[in-house]
C-alpha cells in the first residue's frame, strides 16, 4: 500500500513522458521568435528577384522603426545605437527561434532571450509605475478582463524563457540530449578503462622478477 501511494503521488509512472513540457515550450516560443525577428529585419521586404541575401533585408519597414523608436527612447541609446540594436535583435531572435527548434545550447541561448524579454517589458512600461503596471496586470490577468498588455506577455514569456533554463532542452528531440549521451558515454568509457589500467597496475604479476626474489636473502 505504501509503495503504491508513493507512486500514485509522486507521477513516477510520468517520466517517460517528462520530454513533452519542453519540447512544447520550444515548439511554441520557435515561431513567435522568428516572427518577430523576420519582421524587425525586414526578410523578404526588400529586391529578392536575384540572388543576392544581403539585399533580402529592409530595416525601413514600420515594425524596425517601431522598435528603434522605442529603443532610442531609453537613456544613453540614440537613434544610430538603435537602430543598430534592432537589427541585433532581430538576428538573435531568428537563431534562437533555431537554436530552440532543433534543441541545440537551450540554456546558453536562453540567457540573452531572457535579457530580451526582461528589455521588451521594460520597453512595455513605457514611463510608467512599476507598481501600478503590476496592480493593472494582476487585475486583468485571468480576473476581471481576459486581455493582456505588451507587459504580461513579455512576463509569460519570461516565465517560459527561464523553464527552459532550468529544465533544458528535454530528452529524445533535441541536440543537446543526444551530445550529452554520446559525451557522457565517452568520459563513462574513459574512466572505466582508467581503473582497469589503476587495478592492472595494483594486481602483483608472478612473473614479475621481483616477485620471484626473496628480499629476506
Amino acid at each position: 500500500m505504501t509503495k503504491f501511494l508513493l507512486s500514485f503521488f509522486s507521477f513516477g509512472w510520468l517520466r517517460g513522458l517528462d520530454f513533452l513540457p519542453p519540447l512544447l515550450l520550444r515548439l511554441f516560443l520557435a515561431p513567435l521568435l522568428y516572427v518577430s525577428g523576420s519582421q524587425k529585419l525586414g526578410m523578404f521586404t526588400g529586391d529578392y528577384t536575384t540572388w543576392k541575401p544581403w539585399t533580402w533585408f529592409n530595416t525601413d519597414n514600420p515594425v524596425h522603426q517601431a522598435t528603434s523608436a522605442g529603443l532610442a527612447k531609453i537613456p544613453f541609446i540614440g537613434d544610430s545605437i538603435a537602430s543598430l540594436l534592432t537589427t541585433s535583435i532581430g538576428w538573435l531572435e531568428i537563431v534562437g527561434a533555431l537554436l530552440l527548434l532543433i534543441g541545440f545550447a537551450v540554456r546558453w541561448i536562453s540567457l540573452p532571450l531572457l535579457a530580451l524579454i526582461a528589455l521588451t517589458a521594460f520597453m512595455a512600461l513605457n514611463g510608467q509605475d512599476i507598481v501600478a503596471t503590476l496592480k493593472e496586470m494582476l487585475m486583468t490577468h485571468g480576473y476581471t478582463d481576459m486581455s493582456s498588455s505588451a507587459f504580461s506577455k513579455a512576463i509569460i514569456y519570461f516565465l517560459m524563457l527561464l523553464t527552459l533554463f532550468f529544465m533544458g532542452a528535454g530528452r529524445f528531440f533535441s541536440v543537446d540530449w543526444f551530445l550529452h549521451r554520446r559525451l557522457h558515454k565517452k568520459i563513462v568509457a574513459k574512466d572505466m578503462a582508467s581503473n582497469a589500467k589503476h587495478v592492472h597496475q595494483d594486481i602483483d604479476d608472478p612473473f614479475d622478477l621481483d616477485n620471484t626474489t626473496d628480499e629476506n636473502l
